[in-house]
């Protein structure tokens, strides 16, 4: 038989590392040593069958032990069956002892744990572990490595770990049974700590300090502060203990904003950020906690409230008479997860989507909210701090928190995504809004500027919250000019506008159904000399689609829900002018973090359902910044393309504009192609490599003017358009206008466009001007450059600037009248004559006005 053994008093580390021998070799016997730790020992009791091991004395008398595994020890104590040359493979973690028997096989290095290396064979194996074998494994690398805070600590013992936690590994057993009991010294010395215990606030933390005498040197009194921290749920704490002449400091930390470690080092001490200590030699106890309490404001940072996190403004709640199929249906519109239940005004439960949805399927949507809310006057105040909002979400269960002020009235909403955020790494401008206030001020010009700031004063002195969103701020993070200044305000926004036109001049313009504003500005009277002629203001509101592709009904809301109806994380940021602190950047669904990686990311999934016209604007972003479309975001746009088909011509035109008004409108087109949108339009519109160079020749000529094109001509997307479409047949190019909504007369002047391509394509070098001139003259500049650009040949594209410069202004010297005075009645002779002039003059025939007068008597000879 094989045997695995390990040391006496075994702690998890070797108790793991029998279980991972087992696995990897699960004929061999594992042996349990006669003396464990007393919580290995409380573990093994409750999990006895996880180890598959035995005890020395179920041995049998004589047993054959053909090798033996010694793990998280080199040496063995006299065990019955082990031979002086029995084979022995040890696996250990710390360096190999020289003075081992030479017939001992050594396999190890120094890691954190033993546990560590056994775990890595497993893996290399693919041996397969369940959750409570992964729990035992994690035990012995946590214990082994002081929680991964050792300095014996590897990364690979952390990789180790991390791979445990996959496969299912429970944390909180292993904090439970890391837990170990005190000693009678420490436990005289903790009901000491405990009953001097004093509670402290600092910027919102709430910090411990606790003090104790002892008449001889105790070991381990750090062991004391977790337990003293589940006690009082401190974010900071300050165990100092007096022994003999000098005291002891040992302090701990649970937040970044407060760093232990900068009082330890005052005190001659040092530790890091969570975790510190000092031994104050000669020291008193009472004038080093006076110190302490004296450098805590200086050290400690303000911590996040609630305030920070919660959706403030109009909160949507939910009368608890409301009947369940109504609850639905607004659910259904708005996508909120919970509200929060009032009877009158008092707060009496949450409503939950999940509750609601399974009262549905039971038939209950007559019935009042009330019958399946979670009832409970659960609420937390704008100035809690996150611990707080945590343990009551925890609690309860609760997933959206109501914020209620002092009076009782509900002012905000916090969900449990907020929390989940706060705990991502910051970008660039979080928490710090003095960096966007100065940029503000650098970007823009001082005259915008200080109107911006005329705003702000307006809105703080209403009391009202006011935000620049959208583009604007997207641009200014950016580093891209921008004066395009949209404003959401949390508030009235008649009142706040009315209110600025008054004192400083211009028009406004309202729209009531949308809750905007448009403030036309009065320049002169603001001194603004580089600002926009208008400044949007719209009312902060959420949206729903009553179905696919129709325009969403709004209602008012705050500034978090108004961001979360935009079309692109990227577009959801919002920098806050009203109430302080201002220039604080608002980014709740990481739009810094998608402008940093460069990707344009949809904020849910039916968002190209709703409005597949996002669709083209994703892809207009994507080419205009160099960006990628999300492949979560490709995805469903790929899903979205037919419902393409429901959105009205007109605004699908509109977007098609916008792309080719882009500085590189071929990158869009071109996208638009390669992801099925212009198909998706029409099965015949496509950018193929013929369309794309001859929009490439049309933005040469917009660019270097190879013939004199009006000053006033600003049809170049019409012309791009048409360039699209001038290979279509008369039958397709009716069906693309009545898709896009495209008038008639358009249609006709498209249908013209493409007949006169197909006439220009029957050009030769031999055909004579006239036939161009005739050709061309009636279509207009669109399809001369249009013309021009599709041109397949160098002498069609010479032909046709000649046209344009030269052959178009060539006309006879003599006139309609002129003809008249000669005789000839009116009538379609005249006009012929005159045409054919024109022809001989065009061709070459006539070269003066004597050569004209002789060929035009021949004329009339003919005609009598």
């Amino acid at each position: 038989m094989r045997l695995i053994l390990t040391h006496n008093n075994a702690d998890f580390d070797a108790i793991a590392s029998l279980l991972a021998m087992t696995k990897l070799d699960p004929q061999a016997t594992a042996v349990l040593p006669s003396r464990v730790n007393r919580n290995v020992r409380n573990f093994l009791t409750l999990y006895a069958s996880l180890l598959p091991a035995i005890h020395e004395e179920d041995l049998t008398r004589h047993p054959k032990i053909e090798r033996a595994y010694v793990v998280d020890t080199q040496t063995i104590a006299n065990m019955r069956g082990i031979r002086p040359k029995t084979p022995v493979h040890v696996i250990d973690h710390h360096a190999p002892n020289p003075d081992r028997p030479v017939h001992y096989e050594f396999e190890g290095e120094t890691l954190g744990a033993n546990t560590t290396l056994l775990v890595e064979k497993i893996r290399r194996h693919n041996v397969q572990i369940n959750s409570l074998e992964a729990t035992l494994l994690m035990l012995g690398i946590h214990e082994d490595t002081g929680s991964l805070t050792y300095s014996r600590t590897t990364v690979r013992d952390i990789q180790a770990v991390a791979w445990l936690l996959e496969q299912g590994a429970q944390l909180d057993l292993v904090r439970d049974f890391l837990r170990h009991p005190l000693q009678d010294d420490q436990l005289e010395l903790y009901d000491q700590l405990r009953d001097s215990a004093e509670t402290i606030e600092i910027m919102g933390h709430w910090i411990l300090i606790a003090t104790a005498q002892a008449a001889e040197q105790i070991a381990e009194i750090s062991s004391l502060a977790p337990k003293l921290s589940d006690l009082f749920d401190p974010d900071a704490m300050f165990l100092l203990v007096q022994m003999g002449q000098n005291v002891q400091l040992v302090a701990r930390s649970t937040t970044p904003e407060i760093d232990v470690s900068e009082i330890a080092d005052q005190l001659g001490g040092g530790g890091h950020d969570r975790a510190a200590a000092a031994l104050i030699r000669d020291g008193d106890i009472a004038s080093i906690q006076a110190q302490i309490e004296n450098l805590l404001p200086q050290i400690v940072k303000p911590g996040v409230r609630v305030a920070e996190l919660m959706s403030a403004g109009r909160v949507q709640t939910l009368s608890s008479k409301t009947l369940i199929k109504d609850a639905a249906l607004l659910m259904q519109r708005s996508g909120h997860e919970g509200y929060p239940v009032l009877d009158g005004k008092a707060l009496v439960g949450l409503l939950t989507r999940r509750a609601v949805d399974r009262a549905m399927n039971h038939q209950m949507g007559q019935q009042p909210v009330a019958v399946i809310m979670e009832a409970g006057q659960i609420y937390v105040q704008p100035n809690d701090g996150l611990e707080t909002l945590r343990q009551k979400m925890m609690d309860s269960g609760w997933g959206q928190m109501p914020v209620l002020n002092e009076d009782g009235k509900i002012i905000g909403i916090v969900t449990r995504t907020d929390l989940i955020r706060r705990w991502t790494e910051p970008p660039p401008y979080a928490n710090q809004p003095t960096l966007i206030y100065q940029k503000l001020a650098q970007v823009l010009p001082n005259d915008v500027w200080q109107l911006i700031l005329t705003i702000a004063q307006e809105a703080q002195a209403a009391h009202m919250g006011l935000y620049l969103v959208g583009g604007f701020v997207r641009d200014l993070l950016l580093d891209v000019p921008n004066l395009d200044i949209d404003f959401v305000v949390e508030g009235d926004v008649p009142r706040l506008v009315e209110s600025l036109c008054e004192k400083y001049g211009g028009v406004v313009h309202f729209h009531a159904q949308f809750g905007t504003a448009k403030w036309v500005l009065d320049a002169t009277r603001l001194n603004l000399a580089n600002g926009p002629d208008f400044i949007d203001f719209a009312t902060a509101r959420a949206e729903f689609y009553e179905e696919p592709t129709a325009l969403p009904t709004v209602r008012q809301s705050s500034i978090k829900q108004d961001l979360h109806r935009r079309d692109f994380t990227i577009n959801t940021m919002a920098i806050r002018l009203a109430p302080e602190p201002m220039g604080e950047l608002l980014d709740y669904y990481n739009g810094q973090r998608d402008l940093h990686d460069g990707l344009i990311r949809v904020l849910h999934s039916l968002s190209f359902v709703d409005d597949p016209t996002r669709m083209v604007r994703a892809i207009r972003f994507e080419q205009r910044f160099g960006f990628k479309i999300e492949p979560r975001t490709e995805h469903l746009l790929y899903d979205a393309l037919p419902f393409l088909d429901r959105v009205s011509g007109e605004r699908v035109r509109h977007e098609l504009n916008l792309i080719m008004a882009e500085q590189q409108p071929i990158r869009g087109l071109r996208r638009m192609d390669e992801l099925g949108l212009l198909r998706q339009i029409h099965p015949q519109l496509r950018l193929d490599e013929w369309a794309e160079g001859a929009i490439r020749a049309l933005l040469y000529a917009k660019e270097f003017q190879p013939f004199n094109i009006s000053p006033a001509f600003d049809d170049w997307r019409v012309a791009m358009f048409a360039i699209l479409v001038v290979r279509f047949a008369e039958e397709e190019l009716r069906q693309l206008g009545q898709r896009l909504m495209i008038s008639k007369t358009n249609v006709d002047h498209l249908s013209a466009v493409c007949k006169g391509y197909q006439a220009v394509l029957q050009f030769t070098p031999e055909t004579p001007r006239s036939s161009v001139v005739y050709a061309l003259e009636s279509l207009g500049e669109v399809s001369w450059l249009v013309n021009w650009a599709a041109a397949p040949f160098a002498f069609l594209r010479q032909k046709i600037v000649h046209f344009v410069m030269e052959w178009r202004h060539i006309h006879p010297t003599i006139n309609g009248n002129d003809l008249l005075t000669l005789g000839l009645k009116r009538g379609p002779i005249i006009g012929q004559l005159l045409r054919e002039v024109r022809r001989a003059w065009l061709d070459g025939e006539i070269q003066s006005a004597e050569e004209e007068a002789a060929f035009l008597a021949s004329l009339l000879t003919e005609v009598e």
